[in-house]
């Protein structure tokens, strides 16, 4: 209370550009400490530009591995599955394994070669997913008709890898 008994009152303005103020800080403090939008930054994101050294380079090296993960597949694949479960367990396992090496290794070589043509990536990106759904469906049992429809497309992932690479 104020000296003589007199009371101070605060005129209602006052209390109006405090609240004001305190808003405006609000909402400094808040935009200072949110990061920008990404319709703010004016960044352009576009492809990298890749010289054709490059580009070939990246195809040679994506092409070998897909020969060598091919080669690998259809050569475990091919093998004798004879009378005796313990080999055609065997063979069964080695070409799950097949599939599934394969798979990560053409993975790891295109992600490695990020020159590589798009027409050529998309093919393999396609083969390593069709080896990941067989190596699944081999693991839970399937056999054909069941697997049939992943056998074609991995046939056509094959042509046009191996169009792409002659």
């Amino acid at each position: 209370m104020a000296p003589n008994g007199y009371k101070a009152k605060v005129p209602w303005p006052a209390y109006a550009a405090l609240v004001i103020s305190l808003i405006a800080v609000s909402v400094a403090i808040g935009s200072w400490v949110r990061p920008p939008s990404a319709t703010s930054t004016a960044s352009t994101s576009t492809a990298p530009a890749y010289t054709d050294r490059q580009i070939t380079d990246a195809k040679a090296k994506v092409c070998a591995a897909f020969a060598n993960v091919h080669q690998a597949v259809r050569s475990n694949f091919a093998r004798d599955h004879g009378d005796d479960p313990n080999q055609q367990l065997l063979v069964a396992v080695t070409g799950q394994q097949a599939l599934l090496a394969g798979s990560v290794h053409l993975q790891t070589t295109l992600s490695e070669q990020p020159a590589a043509p798009a027409e050529l990536a998309t093919a393999v990106r396609k083969l390593v997913d069709v080896f990941q759904s067989l190596t699944v469906d081999y693991l839970n049992g399937h056999g054909s008709p069941e697997v049939d429809p992943s056998l074609r497309a991995g046939d056509e992932a094959t042509l046009t890898i191996q169009s792409i690479c002659k």
